[in-house]
């Protein structure tokens, strides 16, 4: 099996950036998820095992990376104002509200705006 590569560039800059050694199954599978065609997929290119785990360890690092993305992502669309919209948040990262909140917390937000409000109008002796 072959492996795939794929280039990024940008309509504003000339600037290209090109990934090699993609996995062919990693790459249909991010290729779907940028189009929103998710749909339960099996590995049509990997079959055996050693090009499986291949597969598997690639596209572990690639949700990885993505994961860490969104989390960031997240806390800095909560940072743009003390009412930034934490249900669309949620229902953007496709999480509960629970799940949110400890994300928050993770990068320095607070769990609840008015308890952390509240606690910055008021001086601490």
């Amino acid at each position: 099996m072959k492996n795939w590569f794929a280039q990024f560039g940008s309509a504003h800059t000339n600037k290209v950036v090109t990934a090699y050694d993609i996995r062919p199954d990693v790459a249909e599978a991010f290729i779907a998820g940028v189009q929103g065609n998710i749909a339960e997929r099996s590995p049509r290119h990997g079959v055996d095992f050693p090009e499986l785990i291949a597969t598997i360890a690639q596209a572990s690092r690639v949700i990885q990376g993505l994961e860490e993305l969104r989390e960031h992502a997240m806390a800095a669309a909560d940072r743009t104002s003390p009412h930034a919209d934490r249900k669309a948040i949620a229902i953007a990262a496709g999480m509960p509200p629970s799940r949110l909140y400890r994300v928050l917390e993770k990068h320095g937000q607070p769990r609840n705006r008015k308890t952390d409000t509240a606690s910055r109008a008021t001086p601490t002796t």
